[in-house]
């Protein structure tokens, strides 16, 4: 799905004007201004910034040269406002370059100007645009205080045009959140910013707004795969752009419909969406939207099978990308030479500056001042050959440093988008929540890995009439523990299917000499002593008796939590496991015991890894612990599943807070 905030922000900063090569009027007019007025005040400081804008997105180069000459000609008039919209401008160029980093620095120094002015609307503007970065661009959820405390500032000084701003924000955060972490209440926070930003928008005027988050809804309900709703979005924002006359944003909306209609099998309505799209950025010269309809023309090529087409669109698809990357590259090298001539440049300047002085003091001094200065003369051009040298060097030990770093970022680029891939496997490879929701109304599966992928795994099924439950936690977290997880899933699955093993305790020793078979922990030589604790339910078809059996992970059972009842505290019991786990150092010819447990309703049933009672926090930084744990399920065992698992949520973050999480957490709970 397209994303508005970038394209968008092309929109507004000049994409009906193509390309620097094909420049609008009004830049032509611009430069011939800019060059009529030499006077160094603040009318040619504003000449030079609205140039450093136009071309933030399509001239880098020129961009940062203008906006350079802004920043020192503001800093010699001592013309605040100024730099700091010099320093927005450069931090702009940088965002549109995605050197996300760089842009954060000068947003900073924005930042801190207006800080130190108590600049409200500045410091709003700063905190929104620092926020933007870290929390939407970098997923750091962390610091959404910017944006918070931006929307606090534009809400005081009743900003229409901020609060629009900060309300898209939001919703665009709490958007990014929700694809992160799949939580509804992060959907209905995304969808409160986004109505707010609507009906703001109706009674400011300000239509072109309105048009942006509606086109933003579309995308949010695009990621939660609901592609009706977000096909019907798009459209309200297509007509609210038509009535505007803006083109450019109606072809990103036919782009995302287009993308809608390919999900819901419209294949050749997306098709003709998709060619309409090229045809308008092939005339205008647009080559970031001109790519995302290629990658769409390939696809729908592809589902109506035509295969040779399909792959000669994404040969096509490639070929631009790889020139636009390539351009993009360039741009940054040319900039950065060009700022060193700009800096060099100066430096001549105040050399033969030095010159006419010394020049002028010979002709006044006698041959004794003129021996002296001679002598300092040299000095300095002994000093100035040594600095020129050890400048040298320097040079090329930055760009040695460049090079090698270019290496290392595209070495992590792939690392995090293979890890990335490695995820939708995993999530792929884990059985529908929705399986045991039809068995269990009343169930939740509480899953947070510490990172990317999860070591922490749960599974189920239903086997005739008897249904399945499991909790495991493989050794590790990351990327080792979701190879083991994988492994896991596929034994048990054999297990349970190809073999037809029915028994709790029987599925354990399975998987514990398969899996040692599998990493060949049965040669003396083997390292790989990897294995797994694993929590099994076994319920019978009319769910009034639960199997368990378990791999150093116990069974919480709850019994007496009644919903509305008062008086004596429900009972908490706990069933222990063995203390072997599966695999490792466990022998071949391990036996696991199985406890039969009789049910009654309103029991609540909890299997879950360590991760939970391991984290670190709470004011002094200690372990959750067991007995923490106990206490909170036994206190949330009464309540409706889901707001159980939020329950569980909110006191595993509040105990977190600043700390790391140390592990991947897992909690499934069933209540009868």
């Amino acid at each position: 799905m397209c994303r508005f905030r970038f394209l968008y922000i092309l929109v507004l900063t000049g994409l009906c004007i193509q390309a620097p090569a094909q420049e609008s009027p009004g830049v032509k007019k611009l430069r011939a201004e800019l060059s009529l007025h030499a006077t160094e005040d603040t009318v040619r400081i504003e000449k030079l910034i609205d140039l450093a804008y136009y071309f933030s997105n399509y001239g880098f180069k020129e961009s940062i040269t203008y906006a350079s000459e802004a920043l020192q000609l503001s800093r010699k008039l001592n013309y605040v406002k100024g730099e700091v919209t010099a320093y927005n401008c450069m931090a702009d160029a940088y965002w549109f370059h995605s050197d996300y980093d760089k842009a954060q620095q000068y947003y900073f120094k924005a930042y801190r100007i207006n800080d130190s002015l108590n600049d409200q609307q500045g410091l709003a503007f700063s905190m929104y645009n620092i926020g933007w970065i870290l929390c939407i661009q970098q997923h750091n959820y962390k610091e959404d205080h910017y944006l918070y405390r931006s929307y606090a500032i534009y809400n005081n000084l009743k900003d229409t045009a901020g609060l629009l701003k900060i309300y898209n924000a939001l919703a665009s955060y709490y958007s990014g959140r929700q694809r992160a972490d799949d939580q509804k209440l992060y959907f209905d926070s995304a969808m409160s910013y986004f109505n707010k930003g609507i009906a703001l928008a109706k009674i400011s005027g300000r239509y072109g707004e309105m048009g942006r988050i509606y086109g933003n809804l579309g995308d949010l309900f695009y990621s939660e795969k609901d592609f009706k709703s977000a096909a019907f979005y798009n459209e309200k924002s297509i007509q609210v752009h038509r009535r505007l006359g803006d083109s450019a944003s109606m072809m990103i909306c036919t782009l995302n419909m287009g993308l809608c209609d390919l999900e819901l099998g419209r294949v050749k309505e997306a098709e003709a969406k998709f060619q309409e799209v090229y045809d308008y950025n092939v005339r205008h010269d647009i080559k970031d939207t001109r790519l995302l309809a290629m990658n769409g023309m390939a696809k729908a090529q592809y589902k109506l099978g035509n295969y040779k087409e399909a792959y000669d669109r994404y040969e096509a698809y490639v070929e631009l990308k790889e020139q636009l990357d390539k351009e993009t590259y360039s741009t940054s090298i040319s900039n950065l030479q060009s700022s060193y001539s700009l800096e060099k440049s100066e430096a001549n300047i105040a050399q033969l500056r030095q010159s006419n002085e010394i020049h002028e003091l010979r002709n006044r001094k006698n041959t004794y001042f003129i021996i002296v200065l001679l002598s300092v003369g040299l000095v300095v051009i002994v000093i100035v050959v040594l600095l020129y040298r050890q400048n040298k060097q320097r040079q090329l030990a930055n760009k040695e440093l460049e090079a090698r770093n270019q290496v290392i970022a595209e070495k992590k680029l792939e690392i995090d988008n293979s890890i990335r891939y490695a995820k939708g496997i995993q999530q792929a490879i884990l059985p529908d929540l929705s399986e045991l929701k039809s068995n269990f109304p009343q169930s939740f599966v509480y899953y947070k890995p510490k990172d990317v992928v999860s070591g922490d795994f749960y599974w189920f099924g239903k086997v005739g009439e008897e249904f399945y439950c499991i909790a495991a936690d493989c050794t590790g977290h990351g990327v080792p523990g979701a190879l083991m997880s994988i492994i896991g899933i596929d034994k048990i699955v054999q297990a349970v299917y190809e073999k037809q093993i029915s028994g709790p305790g029987e599925i354990l020793s399975f998987l514990n000499v398969q899996i040692k078979q599998l990493l060949k922990q049965h040669s003396d030589t083997s390292r790989q002593k990897d294995g797994m604790d694993m929590a099994v339910l076994k319920f019978n078809a009319s769910c009034t008796e639960v199997q368990f059996a378990g791999a150093n992970r116990p069974l919480y059972l709850v019994r007496g939590a009644m919903p509305g009842t008062h008086g004596a505290l429900p009972e908490l019991l706990e069933y222990k496991p063995g203390k072997a786990a599966i695999a490792g150092f466990t022998p071949d010819d391990m036996e696991f015991h199985v406890t039969t447990i009789p049910l009654a309703k309103h029991d609540a049933l909890f299997i879950f890894t360590d991760g939970y009672a391991d984290q670190f926090g709470g004011g002094d930084g200690k372990k959750f612990m067991s007995k923490n744990l106990k206490q909170l399920l036994v206190s949330v065992a009464a309540l409706p599943a889901d707001e159980q698992q939020q329950r569980i949520d909110r006191a595993f973050m509040d105990w977190k807070a600043g700390y790391e999480q140390v592990d991947d957490v897992l909690v499934m709970g069933i209540k009868l």
